[in-house]
């Protein structure tokens, strides 16, 4: 129950008396067994003159924080964790309410403009396959040496604004639309081999804690630093992000990753486990910090600008494409030593080479922005026959999330746009029909519902391969390996400690602390530096010493370091009973494509 006395701004239903009604019909419908509400529900409870006296400061105590005893989804009902997701065998189900609720409620919480992705340039080209690798997928457009798919290729930073200079520090986007003759693959990646979670759930705050602070729009190095100081898996990402990856030389000289794990299966109905990795073949080039943001200011538009002007000189950037191929009796953390399907971490090379097996070419440069590159749609889920998903949960749910965003950015019937359009597919007969701006056949003089009696043109071939996973318990337990052990720095401190030279090291801690010291709150900065602790005491200590007149020593910093990877990982959901993610081949009968 609220107070009715103290702080000022604590907004008190009491004190209002259309609120004090309200309350007080809820305590009369509830009668005695329920107290009357007395929080102000994030204002449900007030309406838009009530919020327009206190935000225009003719009532006083405008700023009404957050009184709810706890989190709730949008119908008021608990919310029972920010990192755990519900799952079978550590897959995300479509009864997780919340889960499907917060993103849908993300997705179309901007109008028009991307969610995610806003600001970015793309080209069209083709991709060409260089190496037979027709015994690991029947992918159409992989099954033959030198045959050409035409493609489109959107690149892009990740959070920042449609207009902000795009020289400023991001991950980038690395997104290619394959045009194939069993319709349009999309691959959906990043410059980063790695992502900053790996629970869905959590994937809006990721995107919200990089954006703009919602109560003054200036750039809030608060929540970005607080939640790579609160989810220890985010920082092998993170430490890509203050490093000079975050700053690369445009568009063209950036390597391209599919960071997530996905499958590949044969005619024989046999899968592999697979990475993409897209190499550019004129290499990589990256900024300082000074000279980034030099750029942005001299040329905003630099990396649209001069993919635009290579392609127009005839300059064509291209990629070498890789795959690494992992065998799915392989595929168990307990043997690897690392979790496979966890989209933080990546596969060693030495363990798992790197197998060429393809060839991307940009040559030919959009007509129109607004119809080719503003209104091009991608999803994870855009997967063709032999190309399938993996036991990562978010890939899992990004397949079905990137696809809603964009049904509510375009419309469902995005694919009439030529970008979005399978041009190349031997067959396109939808069994979606109607929805607004439908300007095609439609039905095509086909039924609105299947089965039906007249035509039934299913290909029973393109049913996905069967895999195990490792239990069958719905719940919210985690079955990340790596959840609540030292071992989840391991990757990110062989990053910093093998990898990174001393001056890539050097930048880096420059640029982390850049930022860092821009930060409010002590507790924040202290935690942050904690999770650095864990990947290097050098790595913590090199920023540390980079502040400008710490309020703290530290000595604290070690001393949260302790703790700091069990930072909000509740014990009831972390891994406890053998949890892990699997996918095996299931026991007989075996997979028959035919049958």
């Amino acid at each position: 129950m609220a107070s009715t006395t103290g702080n000022s701004n604590q907004y008190n239903p009491l004190q209002h008396p259309i609120s004090a009604a309200t309350a007080a019909i809820g305590a009369q419908v509830a009668g005695e067994r329920r107290t009357p509400r007395m929080s102000h529900m994030q204002s449900a409870n007030e309406g838009p003159a009530d919020i327009a006296m206190k935000i225009s400061g003719v009532i006083e105590g405008g700023k009404r924080q957050d009184d709810g005893l706890y989190f709730t989804n949008n119908e008021g009902i608990p919310f029972p964790d920010a990192e755990h997701s519900k799952t079978v065998g550590g897959l995300p189900l479509a009864s997780d309410i919340f889960l499907f609720q917060k993103q849908q409620h993300f997705n179309r919480s901007k109008p028009l403009e991307r969610m995610v992705h806003p600001c970015g340039s793309g080209a069209f080209g083709y991709f060409e396959v260089t190496k037979d690798v027709s015994n690991l997928t029947k992918a159409d457009f992989l099954t033959t040496v030198g045959e050409k798919t035409p493609v489109f290729v959107r690149f892009s930073t990740v959070t920042l604004g449609r207009e902000f200079p795009d020289e400023a520090r991001n991950p980038r986007g690395f997104a290619i639309k394959f045009y194939t003759q069993e319709g349009n693959y999309d691959i959906v990646g990043l410059n980063f081999p790695v992502f900053f979670c790996r629970d869905p759930i959590q994937g809006p705050d990721v995107i919200r804690s990089q954006y703009r602070n919602p109560r003054n729009f200036l750039f809030d190095w608060d929540a970005c630093f607080d939640l790579l100081g609160n989810t220890p898996e985010a920082n092998h990402a993170g430490l890509m992000f203050f490093s000079d990856h975050g700053t690369p030389v445009g568009w063209r000289y950036n390597n391209g990753y599919g960071c997530h794990t996905f499958r590949w299966v044969n005619g024989d109905g046999e899968f592999v486990y697979i990475k993409y990795h897209f190499m550019a073949k004129h290499g990589t080039k990256q900024f300082t910090d000074e000279e980034a943001v030099r750029m942005c200011g001299e040329d905003p538009d630099y990396s649209k600008r001069d993919l635009a002007q290579a392609i127009e000189n005839g300059e064509y950037p291209e990629w070498t494409a890789y795959v690494q191929v992992m065998k799915p009796e392989d595929a168990d953390p307990d043997k690897l030593g690392f979790d496979p399907f966890d989209v933080t971490k990546v596969w060693p090379r030495k363990l798992f080479p790197m197998q060429e097996f393809g060839r991307l070419v940009l040559n030919k440069n959009p007509e129109n922005f607004h119809r080719d590159v503003e209104q091009a749609a991608f999803s994870p889920g855009s997967m063709v026959p032999g190309v399938e998903d993996s036991p990562d949960a978010l890939l899992a749910f990004r397949m079905f999330f990137y696809r809603d965003a964009q049904y509510h950015r375009i419309g469902v019937n995005l694919h009439q746009i030529p970008v979005n359009c399978p041009f190349m597919a031997k067959s396109f007969a939808s069994v979606n029909f109607d929805g607004p701006m439908r300007t095609d056949a439609n039905h095509g003089g086909n039924k609105q519902y299947t089965p039906n009696s007249f035509a039934h043109k299913f290909r029973k071939d393109t049913a996905e391969a069967p895999y195990a996973v490792n239990d069958n318990i719905v719940s919210r337990k985690s079955h990340y390996w790596h959840e609540g052990k030292m071992s989840e720095y391991d990757q990110a401190k062989e990053l910093w400690q093998r990898v990174m030279s001393p001056q890539e090291k050097q930048n880096t801690l420059k640029n982390t602390a850049k930022y860092l010291k821009l930060v409010k709150h002590v507790q924040i900065q202290q935690k942050y530096l904690a999770q650095l602790y864990n990947i290097s005491e050098d790595y913590a200590q090199g920023v540390y010493q980079l502040l400008p007149d710490p309020d703290f020593v530290f000595g604290e910093v070690e001393k949260l370091a302790k703790e700091a990877v069990l930072f909000y990982k509740e014990p009831k959901f972390r891994p406890s009973n053998g949890e892990k993610l699997v996918g095996k081949v299931p026991p007989q009968p075996v997979y028959n494509p035919d049958s």
